[in-house]
């Protein structure tokens, strides 16, 4: 994108200082030059391009361009353009004509700067300028380009200046395929906001700087090479450095000129900059070099460490963090408020950047030090093992969502793929940043252990806090508070992690002090898949036997290796009620718990979202359950003991522990349920958290009656029979009969019958069977007391339906 001067230029004569101007007004080993061709088998002009990364570059050199041209401003010089003058015969006539192989973008650039400037000029001044002699012989249409722009006045007042150049009479339809020109009028549109608001005294100064013809403010060195080798081959050999600058490789020259640019913070810390510039290239390389991309490149790994690095610094002092940018328009915004002139903190930034990036220069782990250590340390630390119980290393649950990218837990390696994309997230920032915290202090890694435990507990149950979002910021307080954490800080200056959590932490610390041989079952509980670190369904009093609490730990584990429909009917019966929330009809949005383990993001959320809840609505009855367990108990018998009882009231409770088919154990579904008023002899099963038009929804007490009465779905009539019924949940829901079209739907008194089919037939069918069961007016009643049933709706109502299909109904 640019052209890059060598280091060690050829020895063959030293090099002329000279400008643009200057260069038509002196001899350059003894040949006076008249024109400048930029050769055939040079690129077109490259610093126009439209893509980011040449936005980038373009608007960096016109800056210090247009800043040496400033009345106070340094001069600038652009290193060495190589080059040979040869003479060109043109019209009979000899013309010593400079051929650059390498500075054709500077050389380009500074001729647009010289247009630009001389159409701001008297017409006297600019006209006829020896500078005019400056063409392309990449393709003629560049040519006549050129000799174009300096015939031109364009009107200052376009907007843009090419628009005003596209529209002119002279200016050829063929040029707009040319990339060439069109990155010229790239180039000059940008001069033209650079320079559109500034008065015309100021212009015209500019424009003495530029052509001042004993100190010109913008100046390269002229090296000749010989004519006879100015061919592809010798191009290649000298410009083989000059290949484009990658992005982050433009971004660290940015970096470098920033923090040169501050005063203040050169007078601070000189020495920390020439250290940063150093090691930016060497040591730091080399850290980043295993973790390098299959382009065999460091660079992207090295721009997110960094955004992390600058955005956690960012946050830390309240500023401004713009995560949907792109990674290097993140990094010059953030490098600027935290590093640049107006930066008041400046030097503890550059320090604490420094100090992050050194520190993984000096760990060490399993008998390793330095990059070599990073991943063994992150395996000491974490673990994804699913079936780990040990307390050390930490299981991390949020590791699965890098998918398939190979870090494994080297979070560090994770941050150098992951960090700025969708599979990263700010839960992932707050651990990352406890672990950089905690090696920066020089924590030891038993402490690390121990306080990385307590921070993935919060973040665990902190998704609704750790926000960055317009609306909510709390990254700044979440980052103090990790800080608090690391360095083993008391709990009640948490104030911003789910406070549910923390004072659950707090209840943890207590009991495993009073009962410090707890220690164990409690890290066990909190690597469960379901509990993810919050253990408010457990009793954690001090003053309680230990052993029961080691008791419950135990069959924790054993009871949910059982399906999870069977186990939410076992906590029915312990009196579980679910976690409810009261909707406009009067029904009741209820979680029960979902059918089998590929349903488990909701199973798992009801044990572990604990909203502002003081005791988990669970506990009772998962205690309960715990403890019939470790008396030899299984889940269905305790079950069984349920609904067998005489005196268990036979409401939705019993009806749903009973019956599978009320559980949704062969279906596709999450466990919510919808419940009626009262005993709830309504129930829908949303496939979501509630009954819409968006999508069909099961009827509980129709399945249970379809599964006893064992009615094939070839006597069914419903269309997508189970998941059939549409609309909310106050609708009426109908089991059809194919052959009679007969519907049966559950009421708050029994089972109601409507569509009574009217062929003679089938309606003497019905009757014969309706006078057994004591039908009247469609409704077959079952025996209640106080509006609950006290026999078995579900029994009841599969008899009478299999009498039906008998009689041919």
């Amino acid at each position: 994108m640019t052209d890059t001067p060598m280091t060690t230029p050829p020895a063959q004569g030293d090099g002329t200082l000279t400008s643009l101007a200057q260069l038509f007004s002196r001899p350059i080993n003894g040949t006076q030059v008249q024109a400048i061709e930029i050769p055939l088998f040079q690129r077109d002009y490259a610093q126009g391009r439209k893509n980011e990364q040449a936005r980038q570059v373009r608007e960096r050199f016109i800056a210090d361009l247009c800043a040496a041209l400033d009345s106070d401003g340094k001069s600038l010089h652009l290193d060495f353009v190589f080059g040979d003058v040869v003479n060109k015969e043109d019209g009979g006539k000899q013309i010593p004509t400079l051929y650059p192989l390498d500075g054709q973008q500077r050389l380009t650039t500074l001729f647009l700067l010289h247009c630009y400037l001389a159409w701001h000029q008297p017409q006297s001044s600019a006209s006829a300028q020896p500078w005019h002699a400056f063409q392309y012989a990449t393709r003629p249409g560049a040519r006549a380009f050129c000799q174009f722009l300096t015939q031109c006045r364009p009107r200052m007042d376009a907007q843009p200046v090419s628009a005003w150049l596209c529209d002119q009479a002279n200016y050829l339809p063929t040029w707009k395929h040319d990339p060439t020109i069109q990155g010229m009028l790239v180039v000059l549109d940008a001069l033209h906001r650079h320079y559109q608001d500034q008065p015309s005294e100021l212009l015209h100064a500019a424009w003495l700087r530029l052509t001042d013809p004993v100190n010109p403010a913008i100046r390269f060195l002229l090296l000749p090479v010989a004519a006879q080798k100015l061919d592809n081959t010798l191009y290649v050999k000298m410009n083989s450095r000059g290949r484009p600058l990658t992005g982050f490789e433009n971004f660290k020259a940015d970096l470098e000129a920033l923090l040169h640019k501050n005063p203040a913070l050169l007078e601070a810390a000189g020495a920390a900059v020439k250290a940063f510039s150093h090691k930016i290239d060497t040591d730091w390389a080399d850290l980043f070099w295993p973790y390098r991309g299959d382009n065999h490149l460091i660079d992207e790994e090295c721009v997110r460490y960094l955004r992390f690095l600058f955005e956690v610094r960012a946050w830390k002092q309240g500023l401004s963090v713009q995560t949907s940018l792109g990674d290097l328009s993140a990094l010059s915004v953030l490098s600027k408020a935290l590093l640049g002139n107006q930066a008041s903190a400046a030097h503890d930034n550059l320090d604490w950047i420094a100090r992050a990036l050194d520190v993984w220069l000096t760990v060490q782990s399993a008998g390793l030090s330095g990059p070599q250590a990073i991943a063994p340390l992150f395996t000491s630390l974490f673990t994804r093992d699913t079936e780990s119980i040990a307390s050390t290393p930490l299981r991390i649950f949020n590791f699965r969502d890098f998918g398939d990218a190979p870090v494994g837990v080297n979070m560090f390696h994770a941050c150098c793929r992951l960090y700025g994309t969708r599979p990263w997230s700010l839960a992932h920032t707050v651990l990352l940043y406890g672990v950089l915290h905690g090696l920066m202090q020089g924590t030891p890694l038993a402490d690390m252990h121990h306080r990385l435990r307590i921070l993935r507990n919060l973040i665990e149950a902190s998704r609704s806090e750790i926000r960055a979002d317009s609306t909510r910021n709390n990254m700044p307080a979440l980052l103090a508070e990790v800080e608090t954490i690391m360095a083993g800080g008391p709990l009640h200056a948490v104030e911003t992690f789910n406070q549910v959590q923390v004072r659950n932490e707090q209840a943890k610390q207590a009991l495993v002090g009073a009962h410090p041989t707890l220690h164990e079952s409690v890290c066990q509980l909190e690597d469960h898949e379901l509990l993810r670190g919050g253990l408010t369904v457990f009793d954690l009093s001090p003053a309680q036997d230990p052993r029961a609490f080691a008791s419950r730990a135990r069959q924790f584990f054993t009871l949910f290796k059982h399906p999870y429909h069977q186990v939410s009917a076992a906590l029915l019966a312990k009196g579980h009620t679910g976690r409810s929330r009261q909707r406009s009809s009067g029904h009741r949005l209820t979680y029960i718990g979902a059918p089998r383990q590929r349903q488990a993001g909701l199973w798992e959320n009801h044990w572990r979202i604990r909203y502002n809840e003081a005791i988990h609505p669970s506990a009772a009855a998962l205690q309960g359950l715990l403890d019939d367990l470790a008396f030899g108990q299984t889940p269905q018998a305790v079950i069984d003991t349920f609904v067998q009882a005489p005196s268990t009231p036979k409401d939705w409770r019993y009806y749903i522990a009973k019956y599978e088919a009320m559980r949704g154990a062969s279906l596709d579904f999450a466990g919510n349920y919808v419940l009626g008023p009262g005993p709830g002899y309504a129930i829908c099963m949303p496939l979501s958290d509630s009954c819409d038009n968006r999508s069909n929804h099961h009827d509980a007490y129709l399945l249970a009656l379809a599964s006893e009465a064992g009615l094939p779905p070839s006597d069914i009539g419903n269309h997508g029979w189970p998941r059939c019924f549409p609309g909310h949940e106050t609708n009426e829901r109908h089991l059809i009969l194919r052959r009679s079209g007969l519907k049966i739907r559950c009421v708050e008194n029994g089972w109601a019958l409507s569509d009574i089919p009217g062929e003679p037939a089938l309606r003497s069918a019905f009757d014969t069977v309706a006078s057994r069961y004591a039908i009247q007016d469609g409704l077959f009643a079952v025996p209640q007391t106080q509006g609950i049933d006290i026999e078995d709706r579900i029994i009841l109502g599969a008899q009478l339906l299999h009498e039906l299909i008998e009689a041919g109904l």
